[in-house]
């Protein structure tokens, strides 16, 4: 016994295919569970521990990117390698010190970031960046 369609080919179908739609919302939770212990990223932040009885004197010292590669320390123009070694004896004099660094609108990323890196690697940890 033979079962034939009973409908015309210009019936429509009164029922969505939700299968395709299934497969695809199984696909990206998987790939959300899978993805989201990855997103877990923190960044550590410690606050410094000074004595309460004697609050010590906050020392500054200004450094100023400008376009054209030019970073000036106190209104003092350096070179990279001036500026680290500069930076480097002051931070052993002063190593609770504040450098404040100001970063023209002008000057390319690069040269900020060359200030950034010279001041790390002169030893200096407390960096704060204000407006110029």
């Amino acid at each position: 016994m033979a079962f034939t369609a009973t409908r015309d080919a210009s019936d429509t179908m009164s029922e969505m295919n939700i299968t395709p739609l299934v497969d695809v919302m199984l696909v990206l939770l998987v790939i959300f569970m899978v993805t989201a212990p990855l997103m877990d990223s923190r960044i550590g932040m410690g606050l410094s521990q000074s004595s309460p009885l004697q609050p010590r004197p906050l020392v500054e010292r200004n450094l100023t990117v400008d376009p054209g590669d030019l970073f000036r320390l106190d209104g003092v123009a350096m070179t990279p390698a001036a500026l680290q070694q500069a930076l480097a004896q002051w931070q052993r004099q002063q190593p609770d010190g504040v450098l404040k660094l100001a970063v023209s609108g002008d000057a390319d990323y690069q040269s900020a970031a060359t200030a950034m890196a010279t001041a790390r690697r002169a030893g200096i940890e407390n960096i704060g960046l204000i407006e110029p």
